[in-house]
């Protein structure tokens, strides 16, 4: 199971030619072993998570849209301006905000100090970028910049007609609307807490949902209500079990413990986590942790939202399923039995 310490991440220099956009990046998911904008189909994991340093008067990258791909932001240290479209906002410690596809952004540090954020980006076989500012495209793949000359559909393709009536290609769907700005971003200490706990309290967690504040459905895909990855703040306080032992069949979890000590257990035994420790579980992945300390502990949860889940708990051998949502322990039978 990929785990790493954060100050173990080194912090990658990223500038242009005259140094207008400028930042040092940890890219936690390349250190966990994920090549670089690449989702699962070429060896990735569905999220790249990121830490990005930004020194006074610079931008991160240039103002930019995506055609496809998702990005939320956490801001750590520092203050700066946010871009979206013809507005600009102001944000500071503990803000967040998502980014859908469709949308131009750029971060700016307008502060006196380093800015630093927390970047989850999810990752989409297939991207196109937009750069209002310059007019320019972008594809990935082949990582290529271009600027559009307008061209008929058949031009190239054979000799031109001259009454020929323009080609008309056949309409799209208009894009949902994005809903404001405004009601995509927040603050963490504006979330409300919901508190979880088992009958006979050996398992006891408190939890504030970033992704659900900002308009996502819980538990839901894109296309229907959901983000492509959920963000939730845990609390667990001293001597209690976050959860019980358990695998997902198909959801990746990326942890970032905060405050607090734990036992991380995994098939393989346990191990002690604190502060900027990081534990990545992929599919399969059995895992619990433990509150070991005097203080609440503290992490960020991200996860990504597959279509279907199953949950498998090996010390009490039980299944769940998300949608229904239901429990059960499997009883063998014959592919046959109950059909002739």
């Amino acid at each position: 199971m990929p785990s790493l310490k954060l100050a173990d991440v080194p912090w990658l220099e990223q500038r242009s030619p005259s140094g207008k956009f400028h930042s040092f990046c940890q890219n936690i998911s390349v250190a966990l072993g994920a090549p670089r904008n690449a989702g699962l189909s070429h060896g990735g994991h569905p999220f790249d998570v990121q830490i990005r340093r930004v020194p006074p008067g610079t931008a991160v990258c240039p103002f930019h849209s995506h055609l496809a791909q998702w990005e939320f932001f956490i801001i750590r240290a520092g203050t700066g301006t946010v871009r979206v479209g013809d507005e600009t906002h102001a944000v500071k410690p503990g803000d967040f905000f998502v980014h859908p596809p469709g949308e131009p952004h750029q971060l700016i540090n307008s502060g006196s100090s380093h800015l630093e954020v927390l970047i989850v980006a999810d990752n989409p076989p297939l991207d196109a970028f937009h750069y209002p500012d310059s007019k320019k495209w972008g594809l990935r793949p082949p990582g290529i910049y271009f600027r559009n000359t307008p061209a008929d559909y058949f031009d190239g393709e054979e000799p031109p007609a001259p009454d020929a009536p323009p080609y008309q290609p056949s309409g799209s769907p208009p894009a949902p609307a994005l809903t404001p700005f405004a009601q995509r971003k927040s603050n963490l200490d504006d979330l409300a807490w919901e508190i979880w706990q088992s009958p006979k309290k050996k398992y006891r967690a408190d939890f504030a949902q970033l992704s659900e504040t900002i308009g996502a459905q819980r538990n839901t895909p894109t296309g229907l209500g959901g983000h492509p990855f959920d963000l939730e703040l845990g609390r667990v306080p001293p001597g209690y079990c976050g959860c019980p032992f358990h695998s997902h069949v198909t959801q990746w979890e990326f942890y970032i413990f905060l405050h607090g000590t734990a036992a991380f257990r995994t098939p393989a035994g346990t191990t002690e986590v604190g502060p900027d420790d990081i534990v990545l579980t992929p599919p399969g992945a059995a895992h619990q942790f433990t509150n070991t300390g005097l203080d609440d502990l503290h992490y960020l949860l991200v996860a990504d939202n597959p279509i279907y889940d199953i949950y498998h708990y090996p010390d009490s051998n039980k299944w769940g399923l998300r949608e229904p949502r239901k429990f059960f322990r499997a009883t063998d039978v014959d592919y046959w039995d109950g059909e002739e």
